[in-house]
């Protein structure tokens, strides 16, 4: 990783890049699979969710493209395990409000903004807006994967 990437980006994404949470194929009986892709730049992801007996989310996923890209994946496994299929939801809605800049109502239900916190560190990327659609595209793959199939 170059040290240009840290002092851009942050110890935190190169963290969740370098040693990505949450990677793999999901194996289980409802478990979904969805892939996304970004023709423009190439990111490339396939998530695996799963609901557990209580609803609560499993997720896991792979893929290829920028370690932006790579680092949002690994955030929102993260993230969104655990969580029920409407609050990951909402998260999803509120990640991408923030990320294009859209602050409202819908946003005040992520975690409150911490230094060092990892969705901070994401939220970063709108510095550069060519790259925000490398960071929303972990999270838009993982609302058609929960819009259109039922977990």
């Amino acid at each position: 990783m170059s040290d240009t990437y840290r002092e851009v980006f942050g110890e935190i994404l190169a963290d969740h890049h370098e040693a990505p949470r949450n990677w793999g194929k999901l194996e289980g009986a409802n478990v979904v699979h969805e892939h996304g892709y970004n023709p423009l730049c190439g990111d490339k992801v396939d998530l695996y969710v799963s609901a557990e007996s209580d609803g609560a989310l499993k997720l896991q996923y792979q893929g290829e493209g920028c370690s932006i890209c790579m680092a949002s994946a690994s955030i929102m496994s993260e993230r969104v395990s655990q969580l029920s299929k409407e609050q990951a939801l909402s998260w999803i809605e509120a990640f991408r409000a923030k990320m294009q800049g859209q602050e409202g109502a819908s946003v005040r239900i992520l975690p409150a903004d911490e230094s060092g916190d990892d969705l901070t560190a994401l939220y970063g990327v709108k510095r550069f807006p060519v790259r925000i659609k490398c960071a929303l595209l972990p999270w838009t793959t993982l609302k058609k994967a929960l819009e259109g199939k039922a977990v």
